[in-house]
């Protein structure tokens, strides 16, 4: 007579373990990822007298986020995509981006051999149209001592298409309402508030050539003290390239702006610069930028020289040091250091200014 062993716990996590084996796992994945980065910076000759030392917001070489990513598969290389990223001010804690929860990009699409569909606050195109020719786009001493949009090209309530063919990237962005917080938001007066952008690029292993367009709309009262509510543009358009020479990176970036804005003083500017990276080990990079900024038919301006020397203790963890030399033209005031240009840190009207900072990244 053949005996019957008892049903055991273990012979059950077994038997689990087995049906798990023969059905198909959930083809789900989510990521909790994020960037810690804060240092020490000093700004020389501010408009209050003197220099100043403090921890900055704007990290020196990489913003500080944290943040959800996902993705689920369905099928015939179908996915569902989301992104909830937050940034903050590791001086503080304080959250960015005017206090929003997920400030930095919050969306959800679908993606496939076609490309990205993606609906929510997102970057601008100007940002994969950039990344890979500004050294220095968003950081501390970069593109955003001159025009602060660009260290953060974020828009809200957009739609969004992301291609890549082989060597070319395609995409475009079309914004429903681009800021909740300084504009009336979404509307159905005309286009106001409304923003879009492009991005055309082709990419080799060794070199590359692209282009970006970013344009948004708004409401002007300066006619007749809040009576006009004419619509303004705010149009940037660039083209930029880069090429290898073995381990060296040499990077030109060249953008106009027409601002039509009431705030403006000086519609019409353009930027350009070129940069230099090179890796003296695989633990030591050393990069350096060059900044030109002018305004049409204007006497205010400035030239800044950016440099960097980072040592990567490993894949995760590096330490950097800095350095923003910022010579202002005419009667501006730009400062090196992000977000400081024209406020109480900045120099006096056509006085230069030098920022130095030291800092630490991790990533995670």
């Amino acid at each position: 007579m053949r005996r019957t062993q008892p049903f055991t716990a273990p012979m059950l996590g077994a038997l689990l373990l087995c049906a798990g084996a023969s059905t198909p796992a959930l083809a789900q994945s989510v990521t909790l990822y994020g960037l810690v980065d804060t240092g020490i910076e000093r700004l020389d000759n501010t408009s209050s007298g003197g220099s100043i030392m403090r921890m900055p917001s704007i990290a020196g070489s990489a913003a500080s986020r944290w943040g959800v990513r996902g993705s689920e598969d369905l099928g015939n290389g179908l996915k569902a995509v989301f992104t909830l990223e937050s940034g903050f001010g590791l001086d503080t804690g304080e959250t960015q981006q005017g206090g929003r929860a997920f400030g930095r990009q919050a969306f959800v699409g679908v993606s496939g051999r076609w490309g990205q569909l993606s609906l929510g606050r997102q970057y601008s195109m100007l940002l994969p149209g950039s990344a890979n020719s500004d050294l220095f786009l968003a950081q501390i001493y970069g593109t955003g001592a001159f025009d602060t949009y660009l260290a953060g090209p974020r828009l809200d309530n957009a739609l969004a298409y992301l291609g890549k063919f082989g060597g070319v990237t395609a995409g475009v962005l079309y914004s429903l309402g681009r800021d909740g917080l300084s504009c009336p938001g979404e509307s159905s007066n005309s286009s106001e508030c409304r923003a879009w952008s492009a991005v055309l690029k082709y990419d080799t292993p060794t070199w590359g050539v692209g282009s970006w367009i970013d344009e948004q709309n708004g409401r002007d009262s300066r006619a007749t003290g809040g009576a006009d509510l004419s619509e303004k543009t705010d149009r940037r358009w660039a083209i930029n390239g880069y090429v290898l020479l073995g381990k060296t990176k040499l990077a030109a970036n060249y953008m106009q702006r027409k601002n039509e804005s009431a705030a403006a003083t000086q519609q019409k500017s353009t930027l350009w610069s070129l940069g230099v990276a090179h890796p003296l080990s695989t633990a030591v990079t050393l990069e350096a930028q060059y900044y030109d900024f002018s305004y049409k038919d204007s006497a205010d301006g400035g030239k800044m020289l950016a440099l960097r020397g980072t040592y990567a203790f490993s894949k995760r963890t590096a330490v950097y040091a800095t350095v923003g030399a910022l010579r202002n033209d005419g009667k501006a005031r730009f400062s090196p250091s992000v977000a400081a240009s024209n406020t109480a840190l900045a120099p006096l009207a056509g006085e230069n200014q030098t920022g130095i900072m030291v800092g630490l990244r991790h990533a995670f």
